[in-house]
């Protein structure tokens, strides 16, 4: 029998050192962000050296922008379940929506900070014969703030990388599905089954602290004198544990959650 431990004490920041697993960061995603960023930075230093120039001659001047967001969000729950190989995670998803401050540090690159409202949802089923009902869906929303570092090429059209970091909190929880239960026993009726409830939190057990890294890419068009428009593909790749070490032999569980959003910015 596994034997319990109280380790309250223990630290919630737990890094995550598969950085480069396979099953949760495709190695052909690192390598599609790295030639982005090698391009850009490439034609970034053969830009004109007066500084405003080629790329952003119509928003020449213009340092600040403001915007908002919103999209889809694709989350993968990563956990090692050991010897429970009848637990199958699948994907979630979800919605993003935030607001956006930028500043234009020079025509190649923009600094990014957002607030954000990001949900990291996922599934679980029991692939067993004996049990073949039980599953619950949790959806998950988180408070993200990303800070961003942004290259861009481009006139009209711009294609932009960018990397960085970001922190945030579990806000809120909600769970549904079916599971076993007394009265199941009892009555054998699979109705006696079913849950619907929010989630409570127990700050013994849940880790409500969220970092990590983000990149992706953007392309960005200015439809006017001082508006643009966006389309991007962000990682969120979560380095924080979701759950504390409340016992011995826990395995580490992860979020990596991949968003497509459009938005919109206005530069003063």
């Amino acid at each position: 029998m596994e034997e319990k431990q109280h380790l309250s004490g223990t630290p919630v920041f737990i890094l995550r050192v598969t950085l480069f697993d396979t099953t949760t960061l495709k190695k052909n995603n690192i390598l599609f962000v790295a030639l982005v960023f090698a391009a850009i930075a490439t034609c970034a230093a053969q830009s004109d050296s007066t500084g405003l120039s080629p790329t952003l001659k119509g928003l020449e001047g213009k340092h600040w922008g403001f915007g908002a967001f919103g999209g889809f969000a694709n989350n993968h729950h990563v956990i090692n379940v050991l010897y429970a190989t009848d637990m199958k995670y699948t994907d979630g998803q979800g919605y993003s929506a935030g607001v956006s401050a930028a500043y234009r540090a020079a025509s190649w690159l923009t600094l990014h900070a957002d607030i954000a409202m990001l949900q990291k949802n996922y599934r679980m089923d029991r692939d067993n014969r004996y049990l073949p009902f039980v599953y619950t869906e949790s959806t998950n929303n988180y408070l993200s703030v990303p800070l961003l570092a942004e290259l861009s090429i481009g006139k009209t059209f711009r294609v932009c990388g960018f990397v960085g970091g970001y922190l945030g909190y579990w806000l809120s929880g909600h769970r549904q599905g079916q599971s076993l239960t007394v009265t199941y026993l009892v009555t054998n009726n699979e109705k006696d089954t079913f849950f619907d409830e929010d989630y409570i939190f127990n700050e013994d057990r849940d880790n409500r602290f969220d970092a990590g890294i983000i990149f992706g890419g953007a392309i960005r068009c200015a439809i006017a004198h001082k508006i643009d428009l966006s389309a991007e593909l962000r990682w969120y790749y979560g380095l924080t544990d979701i759950q504390r070490q409340y016992m011995t032999n826990l395995n580490p569980r992860y979020n990596t959650t991949r968003v497509i959003q459009f938005g919109v910015a206005y530069w003063l």
